[in-house]
């Protein structure tokens, strides 16, 4: 990706930040299905779901994200 759909602006490659309850930062991930809603959960993410880390890119003149679950990054 080189340029901003949007704008035709520059693109730059960066990633979201998820924070968990430790306060550690890790890069945010996709995930297959639908996520666990029960209290009792120590998870989101049910058992067999598959994850793939989350790439996003930035348009360094109009500020939109776009980003892209790709298995291959």
């Amino acid at each position: 990706m080189d340029k901003c759909i949007r704008c035709d602006g520059q693109l730059e490659k960066g990633f979201l930040i998820d924070k968990g309850d430790s306060d550690i930062t890790r890069q945010a991930k996709w995930a297959s299905g639908e996520p666990n809603t029960s209290f009792w959960k120590l998870s989101a993410v049910q058992s067999g779901s598959k994850t793939l880390p989350v790439i996003t890119y930035r348009c360094r003149s109009c500020g939109r994200l776009e980003s892209f679950a790709n298995p291959a990054a």
